[in-house]
């Protein structure tokens, strides 16, 4: 650790001696600051702005009517509108001075209303419904952004001519609602008089009728009593003929027992004495013929009463009958008579609730309706609901929402200009006994604290042109870290792989701009983004600077820092441990590049030749064989070099031209075909890089094969010295 602070010192001291250098280092420190500042300021707020986007506007509607909504010219009511809305610059022109404008350039778009608009939006009342049409036209070829905002100023004008069509007609139906229900409630207060009456009527016939019924009741109960009296008469009667019936059987019998005394005596008469059996013969005859008829006398009689006797039990039923029936009749009196009064009660609570009813619900929500605002029922159908918004984490500009990118796009672009201008490579001046890995950590250090000065001045200036912040420490100290994280990564790639690393740098930048969300969110992006958008260290430096000038939100402000600091580990395990491994490639690298004369040398290219320890032991220990094994891996490979390379170029042009043309054949996945692109030629790059490699290997390994004992241990020496 000694020699890497030794580095470091030495490192700015030297930078200390060369006023110059210094300037240069200032550069470094402002360049990337100004990116942020000029981006974040130019976004500051651009959509307050847009009343300087000219908009053409052609009102050719005519108007109409109908007994409903009445005189309506909803393209007047447009142009009214629009006339003191200031969210764009709306010009209202003729058709043919719209086209032109907007054909030339000096409008964006233009909007035309025709002629039959009102009259076809009021054909929505008659049934016979004709769609109305908004023609818009836009130029999409003057800006990207514009085509935008016009398309969304096109809904607003739609919006606003719907809302004043159903404004309007709200208005009119209301009006005539109101009126409507005026006569309504007259015609009602008519019904209620006249109901009142009625049941007044009925009360009074129902109680004339109850006194009736009283009067029928007391005579049926005198009539009742009558007949009564007159089943006892009865009674009495029948019980007299039963004792006449009885009278009559006994004179019956009598006469019955004398006739058959005077045929007896007769008889012996007739027999015993001869004198005066004539008389006695003829006296017995007439007393025979009296007793005759008085038997047919009494029969007669007895028949008379027992036919008197049948009629008087006939009449004595039917008495029965008749009282048991007005008993009934009485019954049934008495229960119409409390049918009646139930009645009566309720005609008299539905008087009482007929006279209550002008105060009821009903007749309220009549008056409610006669005392409509018709205007105000426009209002609120043209507009009936109301957003109530409630903005979590609120940011009060567009610039400081896009301040969290163009930071971390000047952090990048920081920390990548300083392994552009500052050397990667760290000589030994000084610091006896310096090994690779202390160089690296030494380096760094130097490059860290520029790239803190960065994120210093970075974050102060922004401070002053006032983005959003919730903690200024946090507003401040975040950048620092981001600045840190990014440069490990950009350091790592750009020491270990050389020109690969500093290429694999601007393609990282590239691709994070849209797909760590900077600009839309993820959601938005094609598929190929978002499979990578979790790989990329801006996704975390962004949202982390999100928390800081929104506001936090719980432990995520900490998850995105922890995220980053992930990132700088696999970056140091890179540039410490991984890097020996590469060193060749990047040797590679260096030396052919620089063998055409035409790039900068990278002085960051490993010290040394290249060799392998366990190369130079395999040879040190038996030459021979050694020999023999690489002869023949070398002579195969040098024979088939150029057919190889030759045929991984034409698979690779091949594949290329499939991609693309897949790619045009299927438009909706031409962004998965260029993912398959990138990735093609990644693999195709990748095989020419591993052919060259290996040729480079081959070559060194050669080389170990050929080279004097003595040099052989000095290169182990070398190598141990530097690990």
């Amino acid at each position: 650790m000694r020699n890497v602070w030794r580095v470091y010192v030495r490192d700015v001291k030297r930078l200390g001696r060369v006023p110059l250098a210094l300037v240069i280092i200032f550069g470094a420190l402002i360049t990337p600051s100004l990116y942020a500042w000029f981006n974040i300021s130019a976004f500051w707020d651009p959509f307050d702005n847009t009343r300087n986007l000219s908009v053409a506007v052609v009102n050719l509607d005519e108007g109409a009517s109908n007994e409903l909504a009445g005189e309506v010219n909803v393209g007047d009511q447009l142009v009214a509108q629009l006339k003191e809305n200031d969210d764009l610059g709306w010009h209202f022109l003729s058709e043919a001075e719209a086209m032109d404008s907007i054909r030339s350039g000096e409008s964006y778009a233009a909007f035309v209303v025709p002629s039959t608009f009102s009259a076809d939006l009021l054909s929505l009342t008659t049934g016979d419904f004709t769609k109305p049409k908004l023609k818009y036209y836009v130029n999409e070829k003057l800006n990207g952004v514009a085509p935008e905002i016009t398309d969304t100023a096109a809904t607003t004008v739609q919006t606003q001519m719907i809302d004043a069509f159903t404004e309007q007609v709200a208005d009119a139906v209301a009006t005539a609602i109101k009126s409507g229900s005026a006569a309504a409630e007259d015609d009602l207060r008519d019904v209620e008089a006249r109901i009142i009456g009625d049941l007044e009527d009925a009360s009074e016939v129902i109680a004339q009728t109850r006194s009736h019924l009283e009067t029928l009741e007391v005579e049926l109960g005198l009539a009742r009593q009558g007949l009564q009296s007159q089943t006892g008469d009865i009674g009495a009667i029948r019980s007299a003929l039963r004792d006449v019936e009885s009278a009559l059987g006994e004179a019956s019998v009598l006469a019955e027992r004398a006739q058959t005394d005077l045929l007896r005596l007769a008889g012996e008469a007739t027999t015993g004495h001869v004198i005066g059996s004539a008389e006695v013969a003829e006296g017995a005859a007439a007393a025979l013929a009296g007793i005759a008829e008085v038997t047919a006398a009494v029969d007669s009689l007895s028949a008379g009463v027992s036919a008197q006797e049948t009629i008087l039990g006939e009449a004595q039923s039917l008495v029965a009958a008749l009282d048991e029936q007005l008993a009934r009749t009485v019954q049934a009196l008495a229960s119409l008579d409390g049918d009646l009064a139930t009645l009566e009660t309720d005609m008299g609570v539905a008087i009482s609730d007929m006279r209550a009813l002008g105060g009821a619900a009903l007749f309220q929500q009549i008056e409610a309706l006669t005392a409509l605002n018709p205007q105000q029922i426009a209002e609120f159908m043209s507009t009936p609901v109301v957003v109530d918004q409630h903005t979590i984490f609120p940011t009060h500009t567009y610039g400081s929402l896009m301040a969290s990118l163009f930071i971390n796009l000047s952090l990048w672009i920081g920390a990548f200009v300083l392994v552009v201008i500052l050397k990667l490579g760290v000589d030994d001046e000084g610091v006896p006994g310096l090994t690779e890995r202390q160089g690296y950590l030494g380096r760094w250090m130097l490059f860290a604290t520029i790239a803190i000065a960065q994120a210093i001045t970075l974050s102060i200036g922004n401070l002053m042109i006032g983005v959003q912040h919730v903690n200024a420490a946090a507003f401040i100290l975040t950048p620092i870290l981001i600045g840190l994280s990014y440069l490990s990564i950009i350091y790592a790639l750009s020491v270990t792989f050389g020109y690969i690393g500093k290429g694999l740098v601007v393609i990282l930048v590239i691709m994070q701009i849209p797909g760590a969300s900077g600009i839309y969110p993820i959601q938005l992006m094609p598929e190929f983004f978002q499979s990578l958008y979790p790989f990329f260290p801006f996704t975390y430096g962004i949202d982390a600077m999100r928390e800081v000038i929104s506001g936090f939100a719980g432990f995520a402000y900490w998850r995105f820092i922890g995220t980053l600091l992930l990132f700088v580990a696999i970056a140091f395990f890179l540039g410490l441990v991984l890097r020996g491994s590469v060193s060749n490639l990047t040797r590679l690298f260096t030396q052919q590049v620089g063998e055409t004369e035409l790039f900068t040398n990278e002085s960051g290219a490993p010290v040394g030749p290249g060799y392998r320890v366990g190369h130079l032991l395999r040879a040190l220990a038996d030459r021979a064989s050694y020999n023999e094994k690489i002869a023949k891996r070398a002579l195969p490979f040098a024979r088939s070099y150029r057919k190889v390379r030759a045929a991984i170029v034409a698979v690779g042009v091949a594949g290329i031209l499939v991609l693309a043309g897949l790619a045009v054949a299927i438009p909706d996945a031409k962004t998965t075909f260029v993912g398959w692109w990138i990735l093609w030629l990644v693999i195709v790059f990748a095989a020419l890089i591993a052919l060259e490699y290996i040729r480079y290997s081959l070559r060194l390994s050669t080389e170990v094969g050929e080279m004097p004992e003595a040099q052989i241990r000095e290169e182990l020496a070398e190598l141990e010295a530097n690990r």
